[in-house]
């Protein structure tokens, strides 16, 4: 009997916004269910199309295309009310580097006003003097203080205000939230964060993680996951965090 379990993933305007680890990302978390049997689709949200929130069970965004950020913004803003429902329902939501700047409140290029963004994280994002660039590494306290690894790639700064909390508590690299020395925002079940390199490939327990959630989320139980065999993942993670 085939296994019954499906999760199905918004992967959020890849048509503006792409970069090269986002593909990558996507198929982590695909390859990482599809191992334990477990049925996905992977609809490609693009230019105009419309979201309904309880269809999905994961959503990701990403890019590095900033020239495409309002484009991108405008498109969110049709969904605004379909994707804050999903996120005050838990489900389980990854947004990189772009997608992190239009999920705060607003963003702040060089030389140029704020625009104000979604608001689902309660951050600020500010364009900063120096550009951040290496190998990353911290403490996530939601994966019961293991490490996170990946690289870095942001001239961005992003203030956490009330009601989030960093991503990651940082070993290694510079981060992005200040002088407090952590990255990225969590709130609820949805994580920004800058690092640019295929975090969930590098980072298998997170994205574990976020495939625990969203079957949790869909079917309101907890499902355990098959172990697999992570040797090529954790020889990845392993290297950053070896790596000066």
């Amino acid at each position: 009997m085939s296994n019954p379990l499906k999760l199905k993933i918004a992967y959020l305007y890849s048509d503006i916004l792409h970069s090269f680890c986002d593909l990558a990302n996507v198929e982590a978390f695909v390859s990482r269910a599809k191992w334990r049997d477990i049925n996905t689709q992977v609809h490609y949200i693009n230019t105009n199309d419309r979201i309904s929130s309880s269809k999905y069970d994961f959503y990701y965004i990403g890019g590095s295309n900033i020239r495409n950020l309002e484009d991108a913004l405008f498109q969110l803003k049709q969904n605004e009310m379909e994707l804050k429902t999903a996120v005050e329902s838990n489900v389980p939501m990854l947004a990189v580097n772009c997608g992190y700047l239009l999920f705060g409140n607003f963003y702040q290029l060089h030389n140029q006003s704020q625009i104000e963004a979604m608001g689902i994280l309660n951050v600020d994002s500010i364009a900063g003097k120096v550009h951040h660039w290496g190998n990353i590494s911290g403490v996530c306290e939601f994966l019961k203080n293991k490490t996170v690894a990946g690289f870095e790639n942001h001239g961005i700064m992003s203030y956490l205000k009330g009601g989030v909390a960093p991503f990651l508590t940082l070993q290694k690299g510079q981060g992005n939230n200040g002088r407090d020395r952590t990255e990225g925002a969590i709130y609820n079940n949805v994580i920004g964060t800058y690092i640019t390199s295929p975090i969930l490939a590098q980072n298998p327990h997170l994205c574990d993680f976020l495939i625990s959630v969203a079957l949790r989320i869909k079917y309101k139980c907890r499902i355990p996951l098959t172990p697999l065999c992570d040797d090529i993942e954790w020889y990845s993670h392993n290297f950053i965090l070896d790596a000066k």
